[in-house]
């Protein structure tokens, strides 16, 4: 399946506001392994990045396969024990 990210002024603007950098979220929707959750036209990607913090990315279908990046943000503890449960099932 190949996805297609795609970026606006507001999603470079929502991501710097989260203390996030445009380069590491474009990673983190790459990055394996992942949760990956599409409810409608929302898709929400979740993955570990290369410092340990978990981010998770929002993004918005804009046609099939093509999705608009609208924020970011890192998990707190409790997310990113949840996150990290969640990984370690899929993997068994």
């Amino acid at each position: 399946m190949d996805e297609f990210y795609v970026w606006d002024e507001a999603s470079y603007d929502a991501v710097a506001a989260a203390g996030l950098s445009w380069q590491l979220v474009q990673q983190i929707l790459r990055t394996r392994p992942r949760i990956r959750t599409h409810v409608g036209a929302v898709l929400r990607i979740l993955a570990q990045a290369p410092d340990g913090r978990w981010i998770v990315v929002a993004l918005i279908e804009q046609t099939d396969d093509e999705y608009l990046v609208v924020a970011a943000r890192p998990l707190d503890a409790d997310e990113t024990d949840a996150a990290q449960r969640m990984i370690e099932r899929k993997g068994q």
